[in-house]
């Protein structure tokens, strides 16, 4: 059983951990348009489906100042370049990558034909139905074995599931499973309506025991959720 003086601890490097993210989450975005991202070799297209170059140079940025020790991705592609080359720079840093289709795990595999792939475990994990905060959502029915580290993802890109296949609103949720205090959920293309509402989901059923923070600036909108306290908020989910 914790002392007192073990809880009190405890809240402060949960806070200590949750003001450094944010910390980091602010100047990368404040640094990213200076990322030179002219080696990925091929124009990039601002409304495609691939994430748009702004959100590119910022995972970039954001790797180099949060210095994570565990990326997880859902959804591959060339943001999954961008994580390679990023977390190759760092001492200890390794990513997951995980994508429900096997046609973009393949054009995800192909494009990490570098020294920089090292760094990566890339899976294809079918999308299944699960109950998250009471109603049935898509998740990835990823394989543990598969995963990069055994430590919890300091960053966390959420780029799926497709709208069509039921969307992003149940993927903070699966999120949480990888999470720690401190923890950066980044979660693409935040200014469509499937994204905005999935964004108020969650703000209603966790409330404090998550910081949203949503830059200005980026073509298809773009949030930030950094984890507070995921115990409680696995919590609510669950009651919800």
């Amino acid at each position: 059983m914790q002392t007192g003086g073990a809880v009190v601890a405890d809240r402060e490097r949960t806070s200590d951990r949750v003001e450094r993210a944010s910390s980091a989450f602010e100047q990368a975005v404040r640094g990213a348009p200076d990322v030179d991202i002219s080696w990925i070799g091929r124009p990039l297209a601002e409304d495609g489906w691939e994430l748009a170059p702004d959100v590119l140079r910022l995972l970039s940025a954001l790797v180099g100042v949060l210095r994570p020790r565990h990326v997880l991705e859902f959804g591959s592609g060339v943001s999954t370049l961008v994580f390679a080359r990023a977390a190759s720079q760092l001492a200890d840093c390794a990513v997951t990558s995980v994508d429900h289709d096997p046609r973009f795990a393949e054009a995800t595999e192909a494009l990490l034909a570098t020294e920089d792939a090292r760094v990566v475990s890339l899976q294809c994990a079918p999308l299944v139905a699960r109950v998250r905060a009471g109603r049935l959502q898509p998740c990835y029915l990823v394989d543990p074995a598969r995963i990069a580290a055994s430590s919890p993802a300091d960053l966390i890109l959420v780029d799926g599931p497709p709208e069509i296949l039921g969307g992003r609103a149940g993927m903070l949720y699966q999120a949480l499973e990888y999470a720690q205090s401190g923890t950066i959920v980044l979660l693409d293309d935040a200014d469509r309506a499937g994204e905005r509402a999935a964004l108020a989901e969650w703000s209603q059923t966790l409330g404090d025991a998550i910081r949203i923070q949503a830059p200005k600036g980026f073509v298809r909108g773009l949030a930030a959720v950094i984890l507070a306290a995921p115990t409680v908020a696995r919590i609510r989910m669950g009651e919800r």
